[in-house]
């Protein structure tokens, strides 16, 4: 299947590699290992995904972040992925699951603009959707997080309670 590069929104793009390659939003999600509804809030533009969430779907589309920026230049050889070199370029590595990659020097965007460069584990990564995704639970995390071990003992216990009954 030949690969064109896709033009357009983020959103445009994004939806345009998943048809490319046959897959539904569903796929795509369980690939990416994020909601579906995330998806489709990325390729209606009505959110935009994170560096780290950005990876994830690059490698679920097997193509390289670039052909999902919507400011990268129409001619980007697509035969790049991951952890390749790019043309006239340092080798890289974005995937922000790679615990033992060092943190890339050709990363501009970050330098200067006080954003943080940590490798996350997948739960971790999904946690943090989870948080931006669903901004009325940070009060209930942030009060588990500052809470003493007493409060917290009891917010454990009530929280088995409340699965106890669901089962």
């Amino acid at each position: 299947m030949k690969d064109e590069t896709p033009v357009g929104t983020l959103g445009e793009r994004l939806a345009q590699l998943r048809k490319q390659r046959g897959l539904t939003q569903a796929k795509l999600a369980e690939r990416a290992n994020i909601s579906t509804s995330a998806i489709a809030m990325y390729e209606t533009n009505r959110r935009q995904p994170d560096d780290a969430t950005l990876a994830e779907l690059a490698a679920a589309l097997e193509a390289p972040i670039a052909m999902l920026r919507p400011d990268a230049p129409i001619d980007q050889p697509t035969a790049n992925s991951l952890g390749q070199a790019a043309p006239n370029g340092p080798v890289t590595n974005t995937s922000p699951f790679n615990a033992h990659s060092q943190p890339s020097q050709t990363d501009t965007a970050a330098d200067g603009l006080g954003v943080t460069q940590l490798a996350l584990t997948r739960e971790e990564a999904r946690l943090i959707l989870f948080v931006r995704m669903h901004p009325d639970a940070m009060p209930f995390l942030q009060t588990l997080v500052t809470a003493d071990a007493e409060k917290r003992k009891q917010l454990e216990k009530t929280w088995r309670l409340i699965q106890a009954f669901q089962a």
